[in-house]
């Protein structure tokens, strides 16, 4: 058991890294490498500060999508803005975000109940989100026609990312925030995490290879379309 927590907790992370940024590395290479069409798709804004607001626009909104399909954008943004509130709060188990926010005039109470409250409410709506797009890919015969395993298994370990963060924070096996932080700070500092307490949680193991496996899914599906996006609307407004 203890060599597969480490090969979990200690190898797995590292590997992880090197495939997203190898990964990360090729897909942008095979962007650059993208014919640049000698004309635009569409009239192009006639200044820069103009395509960057119509970026923008696509990247934080999905403008154009809103105007295809009100229902599927509202999921969507949803969605993704759930996510990022989630990343967000996450960078307390890497960072003293605590300290910053108490600078600010809250309390260690008030941060917890924040916490706990809106990473409860985020759970649980990010994890429902996720249902009704994989039951979109399926219902819908256009939508099926287009949808590759890659995209399946995405909305799939990510459903399973959610699901046993749910399980630690509303059943009673929530990690200690403290020995996080070591752990990764140890795996950060290549100072050795092979014996961190926080690794004998079997759960909190299993919700952080499940990332670990999302991120290096993602530089080879759809999910990489967080980045993609800013070249395409380059690509194409460039001229």
């Amino acid at each position: 058991m203890e060599t597969l927590r480490f090969t979990l907790g200690v190898i797995l992370p590292y590997v992880a890294v090197a495939a997203f940024l190898a990964g990360m590395v090729c897909r942008v290479y095979s962007w650059k490498k993208l014919p640049s069409p000698p004309i635009t798709l569409f009239p192009a804004p006639p200044t820069g500060a103009a395509n960057l607001r119509n970026t923008l626009q696509e990247a934080l909104l999905f403008k154009s999508l809103f105007r295809a399909d009100p229902g599927l954008w509202l999921v969507a943004w949803t969605f993704h803005l759930v996510l990022a509130l989630i990343l967000l709060g996450h960078l307390r188990a890497f960072a003293n975000v605590d300290g910053l926010l108490m600078k600010l005039g809250m309390s260690a109470g008030g941060i917890q109940a924040m916490s706990s409250g809106v990473g409860g409410a985020a759970g649980l709506a990010i994890g429902t989100a996720a249902v009704a797009l994989l039951l979109r890919r399926g219902a819908i015969p256009r939508v099926r026609e287009i949808t590759g395993w890659s995209d399946c298994l995405a909305l799939l370990l990510i459903g399973a990312v959610v699901t046993t963060g749910n399980l630690m924070r509303f059943g009673g096996q929530h990690f200690d925030l403290t020995a996080t932080r070591s752990y990764f700070a140890g795996l950060a500092s290549f100072a050795g995490a092979a014996g961190a307490p926080v690794l004998k949680n079997n759960l909190f193991l299993l919700h952080m290879c499940l990332a670990f496996l999302l991120i290096m899914l993602m530089p080879f599906s759809k999910l990489l379309h967080f980045g993609g996006i800013f070249f395409t609307q380059h690509l194409i407004r460039k001229h």
